[in-house]
């Protein structure tokens, strides 16, 4: 009998006994009924989770039947000759640290698909980004300037217009 290759098990998903009712969600829960089919284990009632079910020991816990690591910092990539998984909590800049560096390693980043890709699209971002804000700077500090000014001006013109219309009030 040849040998068997380990591969990863399709993970099957187990549905709850009402999964049809809306207030239910789908996650399994152990059915407890004393009259239910799917505790007694009838044929054609769903499928219960079993130890069966489970994946070889070797694979267990693989993602895409590779060993990897958790990367949260620049830090984390010394000594690492396996694949990562950049943190999704990370920001942008440590991210872009952490591709770089990778990259320079040699390893294959599990949850991003084309790095390279990915380094050009932010950057363009960024320089879009920079353009639009020192264009809005140039736009707002000329606009503010003009009001500024216009608003004085109206505001002498109404002071101008009252003190007219007193006197002229005063003297008829």
């Amino acid at each position: 009998m040849a040998h068997k290759e380990s591969k990863m098990k399709n993970k099957l998903k187990f549905k709850r006994q009402n999964f049809l009712l809306k207030k239910l969600k789908d996650s399994w829960r152990r059915p407890r009924g004393i009259h239910s089919k799917l505790r007694l284990k009838k044929r054609g009632k769903g499928k219960r989770p079993k130890i069966g079910y489970g994946n070889d020991r070797k694979i267990r816990g693989l993602t895409k039947n590779q060993h990897y690591t958790y990367i949260n910092n620049i830090k984390d990539l010394e000594n690492i000759k396996n694949s990562i998984i950049i943190s999704s909590n990370i920001g942008l800049k440590k991210k872009l640290g952490i591709i770089t560096k990778a990259k320079e390693l040699g390893l294959n980043i599990l949850n991003m698909g084309n790095t390279d890709k990915f380094l050009e699209e932010t950057k363009k971002k960024r320089e879009e980004k920079i353009q639009k804000k020192k264009e809005g700077k140039t736009k707002v500090k000329v606009t503010k300037k003009d009001e500024a000014k216009e608003t004085s001006k109206e505001e002498k013109e109404k002071s101008l217009k009252e003190e007219k219309r007193k006197v002229l009030e005063k003297g008829l």
